[in-house]
């Protein structure tokens, strides 16, 4: 039985699938579950989650999966396919294959930044248990959003544990669930979340009036005022300012760090930064840029932060203007 996805229809194959083992006996469905591999198993259990989440089917998508197969009726999916992952694999089998389940729900539906929050305030031992249970891909992100100074602890622990058991794993999984709030989506658990929304709004304002009410907060809130700002512009805007403002800031700016931030760009926008520097430094700025080869996105992003922070700061000292015409720029 190999699942495929499709890119395209409203009810793909992986969906379809789901909808079939609905109407598959335990026993039947054990079965089947024995003769896919590792990754039609993985998507199935996606399709499965989709499918429960959105509820009972629709009258037309039970007619795509065939009248043949819908004769025996639903069961009651919450317990359905777990039972039959018991029946092909055994309890202790079954119960690794959800759990690995969950915590690749955690990787899709869980911004690293936000993971990392929750993890501060845990011992480096939890951290690397955690760590472990995750994609590698999406741990390097949760490790690089945790502060330097605990990392390489992090990593050390991580490198000499063993196993831990089921039912630990299961309460770590718990209170990562029950740290984010039942009113926020966990899709949206994000701390930039709500300077981002912030922002958006004072977008829509002339520039006096939201340099007020950042003003304001600042005073209360400093570091909520610099989130704000930061999201209220980003690098992208820098680009689009006119070649006196960016050469003001540029000139602060060490060759570097420019290098780093221009990594990743369209050729069209770093020809708008080069015609801002004086040809001495574009042919250090482009020198830089070969020499350093391939880096890690975290330090093109940090780069880019820096450019964007000083910006921010000329234009609260008055020294640039980041909007024209009273609407930011971008």
């Amino acid at each position: 039985m190999a699942i495929q996805e499709e890119g395209s229809g409203e009810l793909g194959v992986t969906n379809r699938a789901a909808l079939l083992v609905l109407t598959l006996e335990k026993n039947v469905l054990a079965n089947v579950m024995k003769h896919l591999s590792s990754n039609e198993l993985t998507m199935l259990m996606q399709g499965y989650e989709q499918l429960i989440r959105s509820g009972m089917p629709s009258d037309d998508q039970l007619m795509i999966v065939g009248k043949t197969f819908l004769e025996t009726g639903f069961v009651n999916p919450t317990t359905h396919f777990k039972d039959a992952l018991v029946m092909a694999f055994g309890p202790e089998s079954a119960d690794q294959i959800l759990r690995h389940d969950h915590w690749r729900m955690i990787s899709e539906r869980v911004k690293p930044e936000a993971l990392a929050q929750v993890l501060r305030g845990e011992r480096t031992e939890a951290m690397a248990i955690v760590l472990a249970q995750l994609p590698a891909r999406y741990s390097a992100e949760v490790l690089c959003a945790l502060p330097e100074d605990l990392r390489a602890d992090t990593v050390d622990h991580l490198a000499r544990s063993a196993s831990v058991p089921g039912r630990a794993l299961d309460a770590i999984l718990r209170a990562i669930e029950e740290s984010f709030s039942a009113s926020v989506g966990i899709d949206d658990a994000d701390a930039n979340a709500g300077p981002r929304r912030a922002a958006q709004m004072l977008n829509q304002l002339d520039s006096e009036s939201a340099t007020a009410i950042v003003e304001k907060i600042r005073a209360g809130d400093p570091k909520r005022a610099t989130a704000i700002e930061q999201e209220m512009f980003h690098f992208q805007d820098f680009l689009k300012l006119d070649s006196r403002a960016q050469q003001t800031v540029l000139v602060e700016v060490k060759p570097e760090r420019l290098a780093l931030a221009l990594k990743g760009i369209k050729d069209e926008e770093k020809e708008i930064v080069f015609g801002a520097l004086p040809d001495q430094v574009k042919r250090i700025v482009e020198q830089e840029m070969e020499d350093i080869g391939k880096v890690p996105l975290r330090e093109v992003r940090a780069a880019r932060r820096e450019i964007t922070d000083l910006a921010i700061q000329m234009d609260r000292d008055g020294k640039i203007r980041l909007r024209v015409d009273q609407d930011l720029i971008g």
